[in-house]
């Protein structure tokens, strides 16, 4: 006689580990950008320019000179996320050691880990909004029109380069973006040169293999000063699998939105009629620049 093991399958003890979250990246690019809240629908970016005009010194007054007040909108647009959750099919699964005694399962047994999870992939959805959304598209991204194309939809922003964004041009590429600012922009305390984290690991690599070392890192988080500029270039998800690079003032960038960190926040509660936990977090955000001519695009 010998064991017959054939009917059972192989033992995993699934209540050993905790419950894991997956790591994802999340937003960058609202942390860097100006975010205006309190708008229900849209909002003005109010500017202001002047110019200076001067004169010779002599008796009387001559006015000259100009001081220019436009407008350029913001809306948003009204987002929502609803989910239901039937707690009782956590109970054929390891998901029983976690929960509550009894039949009546009124909560997520893991809610917090939960919230988290939620927060961080619309923070990574919300991410490439700001930058790929396009209303004549689908899923996520349709949801309201993000940087890229409001900025193309802009005349006046200015063609930095052309050149491929790989090894053997990047550099170049980036050289050509710096020197395409326009001249009152140059000098700006806040200049970020925004490209999807793949190039900038293609352009770091780049920097390295042509033994520029002495470049130093502004923060370690996908962001260098570009030697010997003012410029920041840092890689954003956002831009992930777009091929394309923005230098800009990063204060020239708005996003709106009605509550600040509402897009974080998760309702999550027990509806008796239905016998199922829902989920609902609603936000609104939308995007556009003030100054699409201080803009530098590839």
């Amino acid at each position: 006689m010998s064991l017959d093991l054939t009917a059972l399958s192989a033992y995993t003890d699934e209540n050993k580990m905790p419950l894991v979250r997956k790591a994802i990246l999340g937003g960058k690019t609202l942390g860097l950008i100006t975010v205006q809240p309190d708008i229900k629908s849209s909002a003005a970016i109010n500017i202001l320019e002047g110019s200076a005009v001067f004169q010779a010194g002599a008796c009387g007054f001559n006015a000259s000179g100009t001081t220019t007040l436009t407008q350029r909108i913001l809306s948003v647009a009204k987002i929502k996320q609803n989910e239901a959750i039937c707690v009782d099919d956590l109970e054929a699964f390891y998901t029983q050691t976690m929960m509550k005694a009894g039949s009546y399962n009124e909560e997520i047994p893991f809610a917090q880990l939960y919230a988290e999870e939620k927060a961080a992939r619309s923070a990574k959805a919300i991410e490439k909004l700001v930058w790929q959304g396009d209303t004549t598209g689908s899923g996520n991204l349709a949801m309201t029109d993000g940087l890229i194309k409001l900025i193309d939809a802009e005349a006046s922003v200015v063609t930095g380069t052309t050149k491929a964004l790989d090894a053997a041009n990047i550099i170049d590429a980036v050289d050509e973006m710096y020197a395409a600012i326009p001249e009152d922009v140059l000098e700006a305390e806040d200049l970020h040169l925004f490209m999807p984290m793949e190039k900038y690991r293609v352009y770091t690599k780049a920097l390295r293999d042509a033994n520029l070392y002495h470049y130093s890192i502004a923060d370690g988080d996908f962001e260098i000063m570009i030697p010997g500029t003012n410029v920041k270039a840092i890689g954003v998800p956002g831009l992930n699998s777009s091929d394309r690079i923005f230098l800009m003032e990063a204060s020239n960038a708005f996003a709106g939105t009605d509550l600040l960190n509402e897009q974080e926040e998760f309702k999550i509660f027990y509806a008796d009629e239905a016998d199922e936990v829902r989920v609902i977090n609603k936000f609104k955000i939308g995007f556009n620049v003030a100054f699409p001519e201080r803009i530098v695009s590839n």
